[in-house]
């Protein structure tokens, strides 16, 4: 049986960790973006650096699950924050790969992989 829909968002510091659970689709995608933007909005902007999706436990990712993955990418690119996405099922990993976003976003396996990651990008920005 599928589990209910929910996010959730924890910060620590300059991080934003958002926990998707559950089907991203018509439905829930605009519940992704609005706990996307109420964890982004959390933190000044000049104090956020890092957004971390925490994807682990979704359960199947449509095109408008993509759609606001792109969107966020694109926020986070324009705000000099990193982002980077915790994706460690093929049901997440999948759709990335056929549309050839595995190649633009930030895509780890656990949110350690996560962290180094976005401190990678960030260190290459100074």
């Amino acid at each position: 049986m599928p589990q209910a829909f929910a996010t959730r968002w924890t910060r620590e510091g300059s991080e934003v960790v958002v926990t998707i659970v559950g089907e991203v689709d018509l439905t829930t995608a605009p519940r992704v973006r609005e706990a996307v933007k109420d964890a982004r909005d959390s933190v000044a902007p000049v104090a956020l650096t890092t957004v971390i999706l925490d994807l682990s436990e979704v359960e199947h990712l449509d095109s408008l699950g993509l759609a606001v993955l792109v969107e966020t990418a694109a926020e986070c690119h324009s705000a000099e924050q990193a982002l980077a996405l915790i994706c460690p099922t093929p049901v997440v990993t999948r759709p990335l790969e056929m549309t050839g976003l595995d190649g633009i976003l930030t895509i780890t396996a656990s949110l350690e992989e996560a962290r180094e990651a976005a401190r990678e990008y960030l260190s290459g920005k100074a």
